[in-house]
């Protein structure tokens, strides 16, 4: 009876005490509650009123660029990266800027665009111009409202998914080095293979009433761990030790094996480095074509990147054989010993237990809305997505502007160059 007294009398000084001095605690919880959904809705608000604009991109029928030329346009991408001070990232809702690069395939018509802030349509002009100074470059409605604002419904089925990588980031796809495209002006025409030339021409026989949306959303790699897992994957193929930042016990714990190795095993220590040197030695030939590929990959610019598409069709002319096909097209960019893209189950409007229909449906929506707002990185489509890291060049790869060497009838060209007036010419 006591304890029972004496534990109701602990409890009601507790509450006491809590009510007397709220003021001290309460806030502290109620940041803890609900900053994620403060820190949301100033982003949110940030991004919802900046007005955001779809540019077309035109190329000429004897442009003879590489896709090296597109690294130099997503340098400048990158140079937008810009993650901002505290104030204006939980306060005015900062978000580092990102592009949508869009390749569209509509009843045999294939069109290029840039989805973009305005505040960056100068910037993304004069840096394709300096690669395309002839191509045509304009500001056009965005051609995702010509469709309803929800999808699938009675009269358009869709089908759609995103990609990620089989491997970690650092490892490279494919790139247009492979394929023969690194010089496009001088190489012999039977060696030039064009990755996107198959893509291009199933886009372009695609019949009226189908069409098919194909989105690289991207935006500046901010953090350099992609990097950081290449070089400790380098050092694994290596067989060397892969050096970590020690916290304070790993420290202690150095230290005193350094005293013991001093007094006991300072003589084991050169068979290890010539154990290490002969690992190196005797690496095999695709040990050391990964590394070198790691190496040269990671050299290079990253973007943390998202690859989504859609495939939309009217009922009556709904062919499943595009699922596969668009498929098929983008794993050509695999390697069996470097990486390739799968599909991201989680977004894939396919599956097969529980609910199928019901979820489908509800997944089919969700990316239909997710493609229209151009939404990956932030709320409100951004849980189920993955984004990777790709290097410039591999990003080129994937989303280049065709040259010569791709001839499908279908791909815009505009038949004259563009050129600039003369400069004595009287005003």
């Amino acid at each position: 009876m006591v304890n029972i007294l004496l534990n109701d009398s602990i409890v009601k000084e507790a509450f006491y005490w809590l009510g007397h001095t709220w003021f001290f605690w309460a806030p502290f919880i109620l940041v803890l509650l609900f900053w994620e959904t403060w820190v949301r809705y100033v982003r949110a608000f940030s991004i919802f009123k900046r007005n955001y604009i779809v540019l077309e991109i035109k190329i000429p029928r004897d442009v003879a660029k590489s896709p090296q030329a597109m690294e130099s346009i997503f340098a400048g991408i990158h140079g937008t990266g810009r993650s901002g001070n505290l104030v204006e990232r939980y306060w005015h809702g900062w978000v580092t800027a990102w592009f949508s690069l869009e390749i569209v395939g509509d009843g045999g018509e294939i069109h290029f665009y840039i989805w973009t802030h305005d505040f960056f349509k100068k910037m993304i002009e004069s840096q394709i111009y300096a690669q395309y100074p002839s191509c045509e470059i304009k500001v056009v409605e965005d051609y995702t409202k010509d469709m309803p604002s929800a999808l699938p419904n009675q009269e358009w089925s869709i089908w759609g998914s995103e990609y990620v990588h089989t491997m970690p980031d650092a490892y490279p796809i494919r790139t247009y080095e492979d394929f023969a495209l690194e010089d496009i002006g001088t190489k012999e025409e039977e060696r030039k293979i064009d990755p996107l030339s198959s893509l291009f021409e199933f886009l372009g026989n695609l019949r009226p009433g189908e069409k098919i949306w194909i989105q690289i959303l991207t935006r500046p790699a901010m953090s350099d761990r992609w990097k950081k897992e290449g070089e400790a994957l380098v050092a694994k193929i290596a067989g060397k030790v892969v050096k970590t930042t020690p916290n304070f016990i790993t420290q202690i714990v150095d230290i005193i094996h350094g005293a013991i190795l001093a007094v006991f095993g300072a003589a084991a220590e050169p068979s290890k480095k010539k154990e290490d040197q002969f690992r190196i030695i005797n690496l095999s030939p695709g040990e050391r074509s990964t590394m070198e590929a790691i190496e040269t990959n990671i050299s290079k610019i990253g973007l943390e990147t998202c690859i989504r598409w859609i495939y939309l069709a009217r009922r009556d002319v709904y062919n499943f054989l595009a699922v596969p096909a668009i498929n098929g097209i983008f794993k050509q960019f695999s390697s069996q010993s470097l990486n390739g893209f799968k599909g991201n189950g989680k977004v894939v409007t396919s599956v097969n237990y529980w609910f199928e229909e019901t979820r489908n449906t509800l997944r089919k929506i969700r990316l239909y809305k997710a493609y229209r707002l151009r939404s990956v990185f932030h709320p409100p489509y951004n849980g189920r997505s993955k984004p990777m890291v790709l290097s410039s060049s591999e990003l080129a790869t994937i989303y280049h502007f065709p040259g010569m060497v791709v001839s499908a009838a279908a791909v815009p060209r505009i038949d004259a160059k563009r050129g600039t007036p003369p400069t004595n010419l009287p005003v």
